[in-house]
């Protein structure tokens, strides 16, 4: 009987899943999150939180930049301290009030402007007010009405 109970115990920790702590507890891993991003309280102290379908995650570390995009989605790269932490070591716009954005550095075009994308592709722009002409070289997010002008921008 003790050799039974001995046996079972050994093969239910044999069993067991893996630990989800990686091994080495100073390893680095990046990763992505994706939702609404939010500043939450007030000044001189809001908090940085991303609104994504598992929950609010705090974001540690976002850019300035970052800070004035309260209410749009976006795509976040960096590290998950904890199940409600995120450190921040970049980010993209993907949509403004339901329209589909573009998040490039601004670049002067033969026939206007164009964004030219994280991937090194370029976008091209059409319809751009005529302000655009003092932000190239600027990183700036904009969306566009369906007949492909400008409808919101901003600089980051």
């Amino acid at each position: 009987m003790k050799w039974a109970i001995a046996g079972g115990a050994a093969l239910l920790l044999a069993c067991r899943p893996q630990s989800t702590r990686p091994a080495d507890a100073t390893r680095v891993l990046a990763d992505t999150l994706r939702g609404t991003f939010v500043l939450e309280g007030n000044d001189p102290f809001p908090v940085a939180a991303m609104h994504t379908l598992a929950g609010r995650v705090i974001l540690d570390g976002a850019p300035a930049g970052m800070l004035k995009l309260s209410q749009l989605n976006l795509w976040v790269r960096g590290t998950r301290t904890s199940d409600t932490r995120f450190r921040v070591s970049d980010y993209r716009v993907r949509e403004a009030n339901g329209a589909r954005a573009w998040d490039g550095v601004l670049r002067a075009a033969a026939a206007g402007f164009s964004l030219e994308l994280s991937d090194g592709s370029a976008h091209a722009i059409s319809g751009a007010p005529s302000s655009f002409g003092q932000l190239v070289g600027s990183r700036v997010w904009l969306t566009e009405n369906v007949d492909g002008s400008v409808r919101e921008y901003g600089v980051l």
